[in-house]
């Protein structure tokens, strides 16, 4: 979720082989396998052997950069495997990571002896060798071309530290806090809000957890951004991503500047947002609120008086053992809005002590709580409904 994983090493050192030991390869794009899929082998008449051909690599990178950037919108870990032994080849992701707010991580095979690595390329399918001068080169590279800072570098052997950024997902201890409260889907409805914070005072002594989707549809959006501004950065506080603040980052990035001055609508999806929301939010500093759109998170998971609570916007089935290969989107927004998400959660529990809280969607128009352990508080406060608060203390 949300790590751009780039593998450093030259052809024949494994990095194949080792995303498949890890079960990563689905993860994966290959720059060899699309030039592959552009044209099957091609003859090497120096050699009299066949090889990859080079010639469409222009193609190549462009369509491995498009369906890198489809993945890294859904959030969805991702892992280039390709040797990456110049320091401008990690420059080209730097954008991609900064607007779809991911972590840059390089698995680094530079440290296989030279022969080694020689000797392994000579043991690959004939097609798939390459001449040892270019191993050479690469490796000459190397040592003269250092990772850029912004990217964490990993020895490929460093298990360790490999586990750790693959690792199970385990809770957050929230145990230092009095209570946990957790707020439904806002959607641009302040005077709930503001309601429920008159009568229950904001307190630094509870964790206050809020389920996402803070705009759009509801009156007053422009009261509720300006609340979050005034207490985002607070210890206490998580916000979570719904799939309503794609506009708000968009809009926050100045993406839809042109076509707000233009009065036509075209990247911009949402017509709500785009012919009324925005219009509240002119107020702000685009600054201010891309510092707000930073804290938002996927999924808050979380350990409190010895029980375990699941966290999303769109709720889940079950929850996963590894957060790390599952898509952002999957917790911001699913595909099956319709499914009765609770009754899946609690059909596919294995561990009684984890509950699960969302919002998003309660087409089965259920109760706070719907089952044993979980909570919907989708309680559709923009269309009447109330805005569903659940506090946990014990």
């Amino acid at each position: 979720m949300r790590a751009l994983v780039l593998m450093r090493g030259a052809p024949g050192c494994g990095k194949s082989t080792w995303l498949k030991n890890f079960g990563l390869t689905d993860y994966a794009l290959s720059a060899d396998a699309l030039r592959l899929l552009m044209q099957s082998p091609v003859m090497d008449h120096n050699n009299g052997t066949f090889q990859i051909s080079q010639r469409n690599d222009r193609f190549v990178w462009d369509l491995l950069f498009q369906m890198l950037e489809k993945r890294m919108e859904r959030g969805e870990l991702c892992i280039v495997d390709a040797c990456h032994s110049k320091s401008q080849d990690f420059a080209k992701y730097k954008k991609l990571i900064e607007k779809y707010r991911y972590r840059l991580y390089c698995i680094d095979f530079s440290s296989i002896p030279l022969n080694v690595c020689l000797m392994q390329n000579m043991n690959r399918p004939e097609y798939k060798r390459v001449p040892e001068v270019v191993v050479e080169n690469i490796y000459s590279r190397f040592r003269n071309q250092d990772v850029p800072g912004y990217c964490k570098v990993i020895d490929y052997g460093d298990v360790s530290s490999i586990k750790s950024l693959l690792k199970e997902w385990k809770p957050m201890d929230a145990d230092q806090y009095k209570k946990v409260v957790v707020v439904g889907d806002i959607h641009g409805c302040y005077d709930p809000l503001k309601k429920w914070f008159d009568e229950h005072p904001f307190s630094e002594e509870n964790l206050y957890v809020f389920i996402g989707d803070y705009i759009d549809r509801g009156l007053e959006n422009d009261k509720v951004v300006e609340w979050l501004l005034q207490h985002y950065d607070r210890k206490n506080v998580v916000l979570l991503e719904g799939n309503h603040e794609r506009w708000l980052r968009e809009y926050a990035d100045e993406e839809y500047d042109d076509e707000i001055r233009a009065g036509k609508r075209d990247k911009c999806k949402s017509s709500e947002f785009f012919d009324y929301t925005s219009k509240q939010l002119e107020k702000f500093k685009k600054k201010d609120l891309r510092n707000v759109c930073r804290k938002f998170s996927a999924v808050c998971y979380l350990k409190f008086r010895d029980k375990k609570f699941f966290i999303t916007h769109a709720g889940v089935g079950f929850v996963p053992p590894s957060v790390m290969q599952v898509a952002a989107s999957e917790f911001i927004k699913s595909n099956e809005y319709e499914s009765d998400v609770d009754a899946q959660f609690e059909a596919h529990l294995t561990d009684t002590d984890v509950y699960q809280i969302h919002g998003h969607r309660n087409s089965q128009k259920h109760e706070i709580q719907v089952t044993p352990h979980s909570f919907n508080l989708c309680g559709d406060c923009e269309f009447g409904g109330d805005l569903r608060i659940l506090e946990i203390e014990e």
